[in-house]
């Protein structure tokens, strides 16, 4: 009998040794360098971005406008990250960024690439009449420890054109469905679309099925919203846009969108942080 219970014993505290660990994955559209944002401007908010990027310790995250002065900041502040990505404008350091960044000790980028979301894909371009040139920022990634791959991407749709999202959304999925030959995905952004939208669909459904993380999640915590404008708008009134489609079957253990004031009237950003994590099986 003792031996049956030791037996027992030494199975539970092997189940917990092998139990999968927790992949966090997160989308941040932390708001461009303006000083029209007085308290709010990125040089006063820069330090607690980094020092909550430090404090939650995403294995992979998206951010959204951010410009080549933003970037040079945080690549500096974060040490433990690596990025991809170019700037919008010009393919090179023109314009807004959609990086991808990702733990550099533990991943290795086997290949990666940024394309535009238009008729030329593979120039700088503006497509179906946005009013900003939009892009797509993706990795491939293999985990150091055990080999597994998977593809990390993110992106910011217009903020304008209603057929920008929904031809965009559509080229996001052919091409990173290309990209991945069936390996997990996992698509950040600032969507700029409602779940009603058929660019939200789009992510769903178009050419191969993906889900909203948020949806499937065991546990979701935090605001409803994600697009808060600097408190402008009351939680029960504003929307999410943005989101983390995830490969079906990749279970969710909790989904957050964060709530960013930090008090005194100043936030992280006019967009709260959203963050999952997921099972890190795949990973």
């Amino acid at each position: 009998m003792k031996r049956i219970l030791f037996l027992c014993a030494l199975a539970a505290v092997f189940a917990r040794g092998v139990e999968a660990r927790t992949f966090r994955i997160m989308s941040f559209n932390i708001r461009l360098a303006t000083p029209a944002d007085g308290i709010n401007e990125w040089k006063y908010r820069r330090a607690d971005v980094v020092e909550y990027m430090k404090t939650m310790k995403p294995d992979a995250f998206g951010m959204q406008e951010v410009k080549p002065e933003q970037l040079e900041y945080l690549v500096a502040e974060l040490p433990d990250y690596d990025y991809v990505g170019v700037a919008r404008d010009d393919g090179k350091n023109k314009g807004e960024y959609c990086p991808v960044f990702y733990l550099k000790q533990r991943y290795e980028p086997i290949e990666s690439g940024t394309f535009w979301l238009s008729e030329t894909p593979e120039e700088p371009s503006f497509g179906w009449n946005s009013a900003c040139r939009r892009i797509c920022s993706w990795v491939l990634l293999q985990d150091k420890k055990n080999g597994r791959r998977f593809v990390c991407a993110n992106t910011h749709l217009d903020h304008v054109s209603e057929p920008t999202n929904i031809h965009g959304s559509e080229l996001i999925k052919e091409r990173l469905g290309k990209v991945a030959g069936g390996l997990p995905i996992l698509i950040t952004g600032d969507f700029n679309s409602y779940e009603t939208s058929k660019a939200y669909h789009n992510m769903l459904d178009s050419g191969f099925p993906m889900v909203d993380a948020h949806k499937v999640a065991k546990k979701c915590e935090g605001m409803r919203s994600s697009l808060h404008i600097w408190g402008e708008i009351p939680d029960e009134k504003a929307v999410k846009i943005d989101f983390a489609f995830i490969t079906p079957g990749i279970k969710v253990k909790k989904s957050c969108v964060y709530d960013s004031y930090l008090g005194d009237g100043r936030w992280l950003s006019d967009h709260h942080p959203y963050y999952a994590d997921l099972d890190g099986k795949k990973f």
